[in-house]
C-alpha cells in the first residue's frame, strides 16, 4: 500500500481541470470597491494548489473520525482538514478541506445572538455549484489567492493575521458519509459543514456556523446523520445541537445550554449526547424530533425566525459516579442504542446504561493501562489503545453478559496486548470495515488488518505506515541528484534527530542521528538543527545545538566522523562536490566558520575563518565553489575566494576574504540567482529582500515583502529562486511572522499567497520532476515544513502572463530577434560611453581657458555680511578714487587701525566718548571699492574678476598636473598674456592719476613696509587706547608713523606693481590704516 500523490484522481485533486470556466475563488455577495483598471487584467502568473499533506496535527480523537462501513478516515493536518481513503488496490488518496475567512457558504445560517445572517450565493450560482464552482475539485482546489481575495468584504478591510490563520481541531463524518464537518479554533472560529460528494468543491462549505468564541473543541453527528452538535472550549462553555438538512446541509440551532467543564470526548447514544471529561459523565437529552419543525425548503429571509422558534434549552443529567467521582475519563464510544461504555486514565472500563432513563453508571474491568482512544469495529468488539504502545481487543457481548451485575472490584483483562508500534503511546484507534487506523505519539498513522473474530490476536499485521515526524520539522532541502542512494527527490529533518527522505510524498529511507544529552537536568535538551546530504546521498553532514558536526553514511546509517566542531549551535552547513574537491563548511552561532576537506576517506580541518563579530547563522558556496559568502547578524556578508598554492608537498588551498558588503538590517535568508552566477538573493530581518552583486557588492535590486491589500510586511525567513523559462524568475519563501508561503517577482509584486500551516514555518524548498522535454516543461513543487510536525507539498503552476508589460517592452536591450546566439543582431551592441572624468579633460582644455565662463552661468549672489565682521574681509583692488573720498575717510584713521589690531577678536561696542568715531565706521564700506555690484554684472569690472579666477585655476592645473605641453601651446599663451597685459597699461594710462598718489598707493605694498608699520601701529593704537580711557586723549599729536616711514625707491614701486593682481583680501584693514596715514 502506498500514499497516492493528490494529482493520480484527476476529477477530485488536479487544480487544473476547468480552470477556464472557474467562476470566482471567494464568491462574495458585495461588489468591490476597487476601480477597475483601464488594462484588462491578466492571469495570475504563478498559482498555489496543495498537492499533499504528510503527518498530521492530531493529538487527541477529537481531531480524528473514521466510517466504521467504509474505507475513509478524516484527520487534522495545520488549517486543513484532510479525507483519506483506501482504494482497491490499497493507495491512499488525499482530498483536503478548508475555507478563507472570506469564503460565503451555499447555505445561510444566523447567528443566536441575533447579528446578521451568514451571507450566501446566490441562486443562479447555487444550481450550478456542483458543476461549476471552482472546478479544482479535490486537494485544495482554489489557486493561490489574487490580489484582493482575501479582501472581499463590503468595506474592502483587509483581513488581519488573526482572522487568516485558524488551524482545525476537530472533525467528524455524519454516518450516512454525504457530510464532513469540521471545528476550527482561532480568532472567530467556525465550524464548517461540507460535501464529501466528488463534484463538490472542497474549499467552499455548505454550512458554515460562527457562534463559538476561542475555539471548537469537539464536534460528532448523531446517528441518524440529522443532528450535529458542537461544543466549544471551556473558555467558551456552550454546547450546541444543531438541525442539519439531510437534502441542502443547512444548519438551524435546535438546542443549547451552558458547559463549562473540561470535556475529552463526546458521543452519541441514540438521540442522546454523552460528554465526558474531568470528574464529569453526563447525558444531555433531545426532545422528541419528530416535533421538530422540517425546514428543508428554508429561505433566508425565515432562517431568524426559525433560529427564534425552534431554539430550545438542552436538558442533561449528570451521572453518579461512586467510586470514580475523583477520576478523568478519556473517551466514551456507544454500543447500542442505550448503552456506551466510557473508559479513563486510569484504565477503567465503565459502562452507561439508559435503558430504563437512570442513567446507570458501573464499572465493568480494568484495562491494564491509562486508556487513551476507544473503538467499536462492526464485528461488536472493543478495541483499547493505551499509553504504553499497546492495544487491546475485547468482546462487548462477553463482558457485558458475564458481569451483570459486575463483581466488586472488576477483573483485569485476560485477552493479550498487541503492540503495533515501537512508540510508548498510541493517541487515537478508529475503525474501518477492514483496518483498525492508529496514530501514535510520533503521529505516523499506521493502518493494521482487522482478522476475523475467531483469531486469537485479533487485530492483523501492520499493512502500511503513513510515516512522519513526531516532532518540529526543522528543515527541508532537495539538493539530490538522480539517481542517489535513496531514490529521493528531497528530504526533512527534524529537532529528535530524525532525518526522512521521501519522493512524491512516499517514504524511501529515515536515518536516526544519533544526539549527546546532557546528564544536568536543567540543561537545555540537545537537538539537530541542521542537515546537508551529498548530491548522490552517499554520506550526510549533520550539526547539532551542541556544535558537534557529524559525518554518517547513509548506506550503514552509522556514524563515520564526529568533531566538536564549534563552541556554540551550528546554525547552516554547505557541501561543494566537484571532480578534484569535496568541501564542507559549518557555521555557528559562535562566530566562526569551519571548512573541512575530505581525503581520501577521512576528513579533515581545512581553516577556520572568524571574520565576523556576530553569530554567523548561514553559510553557501557558489556554482564552481570558488567562492564562499557567509552572512551574520552583526549586518554583513563577507565574501571569500578560494585561493591554491602549490608547493612541493602539495596544493594548499585557502579562502581570503575578498569583499564584505554591509547591510542595514540583519540578514536572515539567502539563495544563488539562477540566471547569474554572480547574484545572491537575501532576505533581511527589516522585511526586505536584496539582490547583490558579490562581484561588485552592489545592490542591484530590493523590495519590501508586503501585501497588496493593505497588510503589514512579514519577514521571510527562507528563499528559493524559481526559474520560469520566460520572463524574470520569481522569489518563493515562507515567513513565520504570518505563516504564509509567498510568491514575488523580482519587482517586488505579490504573484501568488498561501496559507496551510498553523505554526512556525521553518524552511522551503524546490522540487522539480523532470518532463519529457526541457528542464521548464517539469511539473515544479514547493515543499514546506513548519513546526507544527507537518509537511506540505504546493503545487506551483506558472503560466506566461498574457498582458502587455509596460516595463519589459522598453527595454531597449532585450532581444528581439531569434534565440540564435550566432546571429551579429543577438550579440551584444557596441558600447563607448565616456565617465565624467574623461569628459571633464575636454571641459578644462587650454584653448577655453582664455574665453570668460560667465556667459553661461548665472551671476554669483554675495552673502552680504556685517560691517564689523572679520572674517570675510574684502578684497582692495588698485582703482582710481578721488582724493575727497580719501580725505573724508582719513579723520577715522585712529578707530579704524583698532581693527587691524583685533580682527580676530568680535568688535567691541562703540564707545560713548566718540561718537563721531562709530559714525565714520558705519559709512564705511569697502565693498563698494573691491567688487563691482551686482547691477553691473557683463561690465568690465565683472570680466576683470572673471579673468583673474582663470588664471589662478590655470597656475593651480599647472602645478598639480603631469601633462606635457608643447611649445606652440606655450608660446601662444606668451602672446595672449602679452597683449593682455598691453591693453591693460593703455587702458589704465588713459585715466588721469595724480602720479604721487599712485607712488603712495604702491609703495603700501611692500611687505617690507607693511612688517614695519604694523610694529608702530600696533604700540600707538595701545597708547591711543589708554589715554581714551583716562580722559587724556589729544587729538593734535603727530603720529610716530610719519617720521618712520623707511625711504622708498622706483624699483620698489614697480615690484610692488606686478603683485599686484595676486594679493589677498586679507590685508585690506591693515592697507586702509596705511593709506590714510600716508595721505595725512
Amino acid at each position: 500500500m502506498s500514499l497516492t500523490p493528490t494529482t493520480s484522481n484527476s476529477r477530485m485533486m488536479s487544480p487544473a481541470i476547468g480552470a477556464g470556466i472557474k467562476l470566482n475563488p471567494s464568491p462574495s455577495p458585495f461588489f468591490r470597491n476597487t476601480p477597475r483598471s483601464p488594462v484588462k487584467a491578466a492571469r495570475a502568473e504563478a498559482n498555489l494548489a496543495l498537492r499533499q499533506v504528510i503527518g498530521t496535527t492530531t493529538n487527541s480523537a477529537n481531531a480524528f473520525d473514521s466510517l466504521p462501513l467504509g474505507s475513509s478516515f478524516g484527520y487534522t493536518a495545520g488549517a486543513a482538514a484532510v479525507i483519506a481513503s483506501i482504494d482497491e488496490q490499497g493507495h491512499v488518496i488525499q482530498r483536503f478541506y478548508r475555507a478563507r475567512p472570506t469564503t460565503n457558504p451555499i447555505n445561510p445560517s444566523a447567528s443566536i445572538y441575533g447579528g446578521p445572517s451568514t451571507p450566501t450565493q446566490n441562486e443562479s450560482r447555487n444550481r450550478t455549484a456542483a458543476s461549476l464552482r471552482d472546478a479544482g475539485f479535490g486537494g485544495s482546489p482554489l489557486p493561490s489567492p489574487s490580489l484582493h481575495d482575501w479582501a472581499d468584504s463590503p468595506s474592502s478591510r483587509a483581513w488581519t493575521m488573526k482572522e487568516k490563520i485558524k488551524a482545525a481541531t476537530c472533525v467528524s463524518f455524519s454516518p450516512d458519509g454525504k457530510y464532513f464537518a469540521v471545528g476550527e479554533t482561532g480568532y472567530k472560529p467556525r465550524v464548517l459543514v461540507f460535501s464529501t460528494s466528488p463534484d463538490a468543491p472542497s474549499d467552499t462549505p455548505l454550512t458554515s456556523l460562527s457562534d463559538h468564541t476561542f475555539g471548537v473543541n469537539c464536534v460528532a453527528f448523531s446517528p441518524d446523520s440529522r443532528f450535529l452538535a458542537s461544543l466549544g472550549s471551556a473558555n467558551d462553555g456552550f454546547l450546541y445541537i444543531w438541525h442539519i438538512n439531510s437534502r441542502t446541509g443547512a444548519a438551524t440551532l435546535h438546542a443549547s445550554n451552558k458547559c463549562v467543564s473540561h470535556i475529552n470526548r463526546i458521543a452519541w447514544m441514540g438521540n442522546k449526547l454523552i460528554t465526558v471529561g474531568v470528574r464529569h459523565v453526563k447525558v444531555w437529552k433531545i426532545d422528541d424530533v419528530n416535533a421538530t419543525l422540517r425546514i428543508s425548503k428554508a429561505r433566508q429571509s425565515d432562517v431568524s425566525f426559525l433560529s427564534s422558534s425552534t431554539h430550545k434549552t438542552l436538558p442533561g443529567r449528570n451521572c453518579i459516579l461512586e467510586g470514580l467521582k475523583e477520576a478523568t475519563f478519556t473517551s466514551v464510544v456507544a454500543i447500542a442504542q442505550k448503552k456506551a461504555i466510557v473508559a479513563s486514565d486510569k484504565g477503567d472500563i465503565c459502562l452507561v446504561d439508559d435503558s430504563e432513563s437512570e442513567h446507570r453508571f458501573s464499572k465493568l474491568v480494568d484495562a491494564g493501562f491509562p486508556v487513551s482512544s476507544l473503538a467499536v469495529d462492526i464485528k461488536g468488539r472493543l478495541h483499547i489503545a493505551g499509553s504504553q504502545g499497546g492495544l487491546k481487543t475485547l468482546n462487548i457481548q462477553e463482558i457485558i453478559g458475564r458481569l451483570t451485575p459486575p463483581p466488586s472490584p472488576p477483573p483485569r483483562i485476560e485477552s493479550p496486548t498487541v503492540s503495533v508500534t515501537h512508540c510508548n503511546q498510541i493517541g487515537v484507534i478508529a475503525c474501518l470495515k477492514d483496518y483498525v487506523i492508529t496514530v501514535d505519539a510520533q503521529r505516523a498513522i499506521r493502518l493494521s488488518q482487522l482478522c476475523p473474530s475467531d483469531d486469537e490476536t485479533l487485530v492483523g499485521d501492520v499493512l502500511h505506515t503513513l510515516p512522519a515526524h513526531g516532532n518540529a520539522v526543522l528543515g527541508v532541502h532537495a539538493g539530490l541528484a538522480q539517481p542517489n542512494a535513496f531514490d529521493a527527490s528531497y528530504y526533512t529533518w527534524a529537532a529528535d534527530g530524525t532525518i526522512i527522505f521521501w519522493s512524491q510524498g512516499s517514504f524511501r529511507g529515515s536515518i536516526q542521528v544519533p544526539l549527546e544529552q546532557s546528564d544536568d537536568p536543567e540543561a537545555v535538551p540537545n537537538e539537530l538543527r541542521t542537515v546537508r546530504a551529498s548530491a548522490d546521498g552517499n554520506f550526510l553532514v549533520a550539526g547539532d545545538k551542541f556544535g558537534i558536526l557529524r559525518f554518517l553514511d547513509c548506506n550503514t546509517k552509522t556514524c563515520m566522523f564526529e568533531f566538536k566542531a564549534h563552541t556554540g549551535e551550528i546554525t547552516s552547513i554547505a557541501i561543494h562536490e566537484d571532480a578534484q574537491l569535496t568541501l564542507v563548511a559549518c557555521a555557528s552561532r559562535d562566530r566562526t566558520v569551519q571548512i573541512f576537506t575530505r581525503t581520501g576517506q577521512t576528513w579533515d580541518l581545512l581553516q577556520t575563518l572568524d571574520e565576523h563579530v556576530g553569530a554567523v547563522n548561514g553559510i553557501i558556496f557558489s556554482g564552481n565553489g570558488m567562492r564562499l559568502v557567509s552572512s551574520s547578524s552583526d549586518r554583513s556578508l563577507v565574501i571569500r575566494e578560494l585561493l591554491s598554492l602549490e608547493e612541493d608537498c602539495g596544493t594548499t588551498r585557502a579562502f581570503v576574504m575578498s569583499r564584505a558588503i554591509m547591510l542595514k538590517a540583519t540578514p536572515v535568508s539567502s539563495a544563488w540567482d539562477v540566471d547569474q552566477d554572480d547574484a545572491l538573493i537575501v532576505s533581511t530581518i527589516d522585511r526586505q529582500v536584496h539582490k547583490f552583486d558579490i562581484r561588485t557588492g552592489q545592490c542591484l535590486s530590493n523590495f519590501r515583502a508586503c501585501d497588496t491589500d493593505g497588510g503589514d510586511a512579514v519577514v521571510l525567513s527562507s528563499l528559493v529562486h524559481i526559474s520560469r523559462g520566460w520572463g524574470a524568475p520569481l522569489i518563493a519563501g515562507v515567513s513565520s511572522t504570518d505563516k504564509s508561503i509567498r510568491v514575488y517577482d523580482e519587482s517586488g509584486s505579490l504573484v501568488a499567497r498561501d496559507w496551510g500551516h498553523t505554526e512556525g514555518v521553518s524552511d522551503i524548498a524546490l522540487v522539480q520532476t523532470s518532463g519529457t522535454g526541457t528542464e521548464e516543461s517539469g511539473e515544479k513543487s514547493l515543499i514546506t515544513v513548519a513546526v507544527d510536525g507537518t509537511i506540505f507539498v504546493w503545487g506551483l503552476a506558472l503560466q506566461a502572463s498574457t498582458r502587455h508589460d509596460l516595463s519589459r517592452s522598453m527595454d531597449l536591450l532585450s532581444t528581439t530577434t531569434p534565440s540564435n546566439s550566432d546571429l551579429l543582431s543577438n550579440k551584444p551592441p557596441l558600447r563607448r560611453v565616456f565617465s565624467q572624468s574623461e569628459l571633464a579633460r575636454f571641459q578644462r582644455s587650454p584653448e577655453e581657458g582664455k574665453v570668460a565662463p560667465t556667459g553661461n552661468k548665472s551671476p554669483k549672489l554675495r552673502k552680504r555680511v556685517s560691517k564689523f565682521a572679520l572674517a570675510q574681509t574684502p578684497k582692495l583692488e588698485p582703482s582710481p578714487m578721488p582724493s575727497t573720498a580719501r580725505e573724508g575717510r582719513t579723520a577715522g584713521w585712529q578707530g579704524q587701525g583698532t581693527l587691524r589690531r583685533n580682527r580676530n577678536r568680535s568688535p567691541s561696542p562703540p564707545s560713548p566718548r566718540n561718537p563721531q568715531n562709530a559714525k565714520r565706521r558705519a559709512s564705511v564700506d569697502v565693498r563698494t571699492r573691491t567688487k563691482a555690484p551686482v547691477n553691473e554684472f557683463g561690465s568690465i569690472g565683472a570680466s576683470t574678476e572673471s579673468l583673474c579666477r582663470t588664471l589662478r585655476a590655470y597656475r593651480k592645473r599647472l602645478a598639480n598636473t603631469t601633462d606635457t605641453m608643447s611649445s606652440e601651446l606655450a608660446k601662444e599663451v606668451e602672446r595672449e598674456l602679452a597683449a593682455t597685459a598691453r591693453a591693460i597699461g593703455d587702458r589704465v594710462k588713459s585715466k588721469e592719476f595724480d602720479e604721487t598718489v599712485m607712488v603712495k598707493l604702491l609703495d603700501q605694498y611692500s611687505e617690507r613696509l607693511v612688517n614695519m608699520l604694523d610694529e608702530k601701529i600696533a604700540a600707538s593704537v595701545a597708547q591711543r587706547v589708554r589715554e581714551s580711557s583716562v580722559g587724556n586723549f589729544s587729538d593734535g599729536a603727530e603720529s610716530p608713523i610719519l617720521t618712520s616711514r623707511p625711504p622708498r625707491s622706483r624699483a620698489d614701486s614697480e615690484d610692488i606693481r606686478s603683485s599686484l593682481a595676486d594679493d589677498s583680501g586679507t590685508e585690506t584693514l591693515v592697507l586702509q590704516t596705511t593709506e590714510k596715514l600716508t595721505i595725512e
